[in-house]
């Protein structure tokens, strides 16, 4: 998307957050990426937000206290990348996309030089993108077939994680089960009924939600190992659930 070469990645998080200190306001971001001398923040949006641009401010900011409450200095702060992939135009003049660094207003020449970008990329003007690669991406992200081996390993994992939709459905139903069989022992009025309902409903719950997982793996032709990767199973419950499933 870059256009540029990244030596190794050091560290990478999804769902990374960051804050200042455990009591202030944080944000939550896609992706975040980090090489020997560089950070990279990447956000997907599929909504128009009209703060995007202001929610840069703050993802810089948090960004640089984060490194500098290591007790590095100013001058070691690492080139930064904030990288939005939309679906939208957010500025709505077309181009596929949108690239801000601060310069001087009197003179465009002169760079604040900063080390920090904020990229807006707008998939619905992949058409218009001549980078070949990031063209491709752009057009996929639109949500055109796959063109190339790296958007085709892109729509395997897609696919993959849409197959676990019914276990992590699976999971969020589970607290309403633990609340169900604690009901139940409540009403019976004994505190050992009470523990054994809580105990039970998280273990039989979470034990269907990864059967029902399995089930729904395999039916999408997901390999065994995979599959006992994923839920926990062991290789003869997947066999098993595989027998029932054929």
């Amino acid at each position: 998307m870059l256009g540029i070469g990244i030596e190794k990645i050091e560290y990478l998080e999804r769902e990374k957050d960051l804050r200042a200190d455990p009591y202030s306001k944080g944000v939550r971001i896609d992706v975040y990426v980090r090489d020997s001398s560089r950070v990279f923040t990447l956000e997907m949006q599929c909504d128009d937000r009209k703060d995007l641009s202001l929610r840069t401010r703050c993802y810089q900011g948090l960004q640089d206290i984060s490194f500098l409450d290591k007790g590095n200095l100013y001058r070691h702060l690492p080139e930064s990348y904030i990288l939005f992939i939309c679906l939208f135009d957010l500025f709505g003049k077309g181009l596929p996309v949108y690239t801000f660094e601060n310069t001087c207003r009197e003179d465009r020449r002169i760079s604040l030089n900063e080390k920090c970008r904020k990229i807006f990329y707008n998939a619905n003007a992949w058409e218009k993108e001549r980078n070949p690669e990031r063209r491709v991406l752009l057009e996929y992200f639109f949500g055109a077939a796959v063109n190339d081996e790296l958007t085709r390993a892109m729509d395997e994992q897609v696919s993959f994680t849409r197959n676990l939709r019914q276990w992590r459905k699976g999971h969020m139903t589970l607290e309403q089960e633990i609340k169900l069989q604690a009901s139940y022992a409540y009403d019976d009025g004994f505190s050992q009924g009470l523990s054994q309902g809580i105990s039970q409903g998280i273990s039989q719950g979470a034990f269907e939600a990864r059967v029902e997982a399995a089930k729904l793996m395999l039916v999408n032709n997901i390999d065994a190992a995979t599959v006992s990767k994923c839920t926990g199973l062991s290789a003869d419950e997947i066999n098993q659930i595989a027998e029932g499933n054929s």
